[in-house]
């Protein structure tokens, strides 16, 4: 069967060594490297995701995920290259720094100067980590509802929610997307969601 394939570019922001690039890995080859690599400058990874459902029928997604170095010192020089012509991003904060999700308006505020009409989801990985957690879910809830983006609580170590996360990020953008089975999207309660069985 042809499927109409439908190109996006997805854009990983926020501090460094909050798990962007760990979850792009487990994303898209299911794998996690206990250590730490810093990202210098900017990475590009591909994946395809079939939706069985979307606003004209089936379509594959040709996921363009970008990363980027985590300094916000640098973001001027890169941001325009970086979230030009983007379709939608993750903000990603950790667990447990508390800076790294106030970071995260700053974040969305360049993405939302140079692509107006990307759409956002918010990670807060490293749920992993349970007795160094230092964000609660209140805080988080406190961030996200004023911007109607919904969240996910996810680690990049199990793999909890993260592909539950890209999928329901580029049902965001594409509307009208059915999500595949055990996967949710428009919610931020930041209850864990089953990825696809």
């Amino acid at each position: 069967m042809t499927y109409e394939v439908r190109r996006l570019k997805l854009c990983l922001m926020g501090d460094g060594a909050v798990g962007k690039t760990s979850l792009i890995h487990r994303f898209v080859h299911d794998r996690f490297d206990e250590k730490y690599k810093y990202t210098l400058g900017t990475s590009l990874c591909k994946k395809d995701v079939l939706f069985e459902e979307g606003p004209e029928g089936p379509f594959l997604a040709n996921l363009v995920i970008w990363d980027i170095m985590g300094q916000q010192t640098l973001l001027p020089r890169f941001s325009r290259t970086y979230f030009k012509h983007a379709d939608g991003a993750l903000a990603v904060c950790d667990l447990t720094r508390p800076p790294s999700l106030s970071s995260l308006k700053d974040w969305i505020g360049h993405l939302e100067g140079i692509s107006p009409n990307a759409h956002t989801v918010i990670l807060a990985n490293k749920s992993d980590l349970a007795e160094e957690i230092r964000i609660g879910q209140g805080d988080i809830e406190a961030f996200a509802t004023p911007r109607e983006t919904p969240w996910f609580l996810t680690s990049a170590k199990t793999g909890e929610n993260v592909e539950a996360a890209f999928k329901a990020l580029t049902a965001r953008i594409v509307g009208g997307a059915s999500l595949p089975r055990g996967v949710s999207t428009g919610r931020s309660t930041g209850e864990p969601m089953a990825s696809e069985s």
